[in-house]
């Protein structure tokens, strides 16, 4: 189950059996190039808690796993697989990769993927819900200029909101291929969250892959992660 939001783009009901409700995009095959780079402040769209519920209690809710800043949602798709009884929510602000890649995970009931801020919606789109983990994996480093450093993910009003909807024992992982901005967000992370020992880190995460990370491998380059749980 795949929801994608869009400013000005009214909801349709899904053909498909669950009768969940995403809404109707489309992409266009004369723009196939799509950036990496993007924006965030271009993008103000916010996600509210009716974006995900429906699916959510169709599922049956239980615990939460997010991926903030899910690119094309495969890394999610493959642990939904792994993982049934969980239920994932990813968040991507590239609309374009929404609406391209998202819909070849609609067949995941136990995945919704949204098109939206993260900055602007949390911690407000989870409401009274409390999530068990969430992945940080590969955001933007926006390392090009100093200036543009501002247009990072992880900042402190990002973390506060981590530290509101997680948990009791809930984690947060995060990983990029870029130095300079794991030490950033370990410095944000590390004052709020205390480190989670490797051997307690689930071995079937670390064979699930994102298309950047496989890339990165294949290339000998270095990946920087570290696992959080709050203190």
């Amino acid at each position: 189950m795949v929801l994608l939001l869009c400013a000005f783009v009214p909801l349709a009901l899904c053909p498909s059996s669950c009768r969940l409700h995403r809404q109707q995009l489309t992409y266009s095959p004369m723009s196939n190039r799509i950036r990496r780079h993007v924006d965030p402040f271009q993008c103000r769209i916010v996600i509210k808690p009716e974006d995900w519920l429906e699916a959510y209690e169709a599922h049956g809710q239980g615990d939460i796993w997010m991926d903030l800043g899910c690119g094309k949602g495969e890394f999610l798709a493959g642990l939904a697989e792994i993982y049934p009884g969980i239920f994932f929510i990813g968040v991507e602000v590239r609309k374009k990769i929404a609406e391209k890649y998202f819909p070849k995970h609609e067949h995941l009931t136990n995945l919704v993927l949204l098109h939206g801020n993260v900055n602007l919606s949390i911690p407000s789109m989870m409401g009274r819900h409390k999530v068990q983990k969430v992945f940080i994996h590969f955001p933007d480093p926006y390392s090009r200029k100093d200036r543009y450093k501002k247009r990072r993910m992880v900042n402190e009003v990002f973390v506060k909101g981590l530290c509101e909807i997680l948990a009791a024992g809930g984690t947060v992982s995060a990983k990029t291929d870029d130095q300079s901005l794991f030490e950033d967000m370990d410095a944000l992370l590390s004052a709020r969250f205390e480190p989670v020992p490797a051997s307690m880190i689930p071995s079937a995460e670390a064979t699930v892959l994102t298309e950047w990370e496989q890339a990165c491998r294949r290339k000998s380059m270095p990946i920087y992660s570290k696992e959080y749980r709050l203190k």
